[in-house]
């Protein structure tokens, strides 16, 4: 076994301070928390399945979804009745026009699209093509709370908008919609959150002091391989992609922690880490992530890399839990139909840039890749 050494634990969740109840409540609320038409479920691949019946999409109508997915959403529009038919994803993570416009049918209802890491899609484009065609548009901005496209919030271009806002903050859950027709709010009991709250505690503090961080770096797989053998033997081996009870509201924790911990300044913060990583490991990331748009908000820093499961091994050896992201698609998906989509599943890791990072948080994470980029000496693989 491979020796760990004293290190902060970096991890790609942001975590949650411990003075968060000592805060004032603000008064500044993040889109789509601001407007009328927005609920709030415990996840979003809840509030998904609420607001499609909402919108009028009826059981047997398609939607086309990208192949690059984390699979739960897709799960959602199945679970909603719908059918589903995959479009592959262009060098800029986005659609082809020509492919969609192939794969249209009278059946075709409505087009999805994935704001990938918190860089805003050109919606507006998506929007007036879905409207010369008379379908909708749903824009998951799951990973792009905050973030804007020529200074109008994310999310806000389409028939339905949906955020996680434990992505962005160190919530215990929550997944906001937005849409032109709302679902009714979730009926179901509110779990209190305090579990989660605990983790979310220890992870902020795992990054700031060593001896806790080697502990957390020692359990963390642990708890990672209990959690499989668990789900294996509960034959939930897609756990990932389950919807749940699709009634569930936030927890109380997050209700109560949501007004305390929202922060005008929280894109800049993670623009400025992104910034500095770019700055340091530019030569790594894909190129659809090498600039960064001025309305991104980013939820994690992405590098390619050689031998990735390797590289994320040593990286925690470091103190850095970097994940290969979206590695598992759904299982409807023909993997081998969308060799591009494979291949970003198969190379691209993600890296920790949310907003409660410090300066030596950063610097743990640029020495840590250079490090274990030197000693497997893998080199800069080329873009998409």
């Amino acid at each position: 076994m491979r020796k760990l050494y004293p290190a902060r634990s970096l991890l790609i969740w942001p975590t949650l301070p411990l003075d968060v109840y000592f805060r004032s409540n603000s008064v500044w609320k993040p889109f789509p928390l601001d407007q009328a038409n927005c609920r709030v479920f415990s996840l979003a691949r809840q509030a998904i399945w609420n607001t499609c019946a909402a919108l009028g999409l009826h059981p047997n109508d398609t939607v086309l979804v990208p192949a690059y997915h984390h699979g739960s959403e897709i799960e959602a529009l199945l679970q909603a009745g719908l059918q589903v038919r995959y479009y592959e994803v262009n060098q800029n993570l986005e659609p082809e026009p020509e492919e969609l416009q192939s794969l249209m049918s009278t059946d075709v209802r409505a087009l999805y699209i994935i704001h990938y890491l918190g860089f805003p899609q050109d919606a507006a484009f998506w929007r007036q093509w879905c409207d010369n065609r008379g379908i909708l548009l749903i824009e998951d901005a799951a990973q792009a709370l905050l973030a804007t496209l020529n200074d109008k919030p994310v999310g806000s271009f389409g028939h339905m908008g949906v955020f996680c806002l434990y992505k962005t903050y160190g919530l215990p859950d929550g997944g906001a919609v937005i849409a032109d027709f709302p679902p009714p709010r979730p009926t179901g009991q509110s779990n209190s959150g305090s579990w989660r709250v605990f983790k979310r505690h220890i992870n902020w503090l795992a990054t700031r002091r060593k001896e806790l961080g080697y502990f957390h770096l020692m359990l963390k797989p642990i708890q990672t391989n209990l959690n499989r053998f668990w789900n294996r033997i509960n034959k939930r081996i897609h756990k990932e992609f389950e919807v749940g009870d699709v009634s569930s509201p936030p927890t109380r924790m997050t209700k109560f922690l949501i007004p305390k911990i929202v922060d005008e300044k929280t894109a800049d913060r993670r623009r400025e880490n992104y910034r500095f990583l770019l700055k340091h490991l530019g030569d790594m990331v894909p190129a659809p992530f090498a600039f960064l748009p001025e309305g991104a908000s980013p939820f994690a820093f992405p590098i390619e890399v050689n031998e990735p499961r390797d590289f994320l091994a040593r990286l925690r050896l470091k103190g850095v839990m970097g994940l290969l992201f979206w590695l598992n698609p759904h299982p409807s998906l023909p993997v081998d139909e969308f060799p591009r989509s494979r291949l970003l599943r198969e190379g691209v890791l993600a890296l920790p840039v949310h907003q409660e990072l410090s300066f030596e948080n950063l610097q743990q994470i640029v020495d840590s890749v250079k490090e274990v980029q030197v000693n497997l000496a893998v080199p800069a693989i080329p873009a998409f």
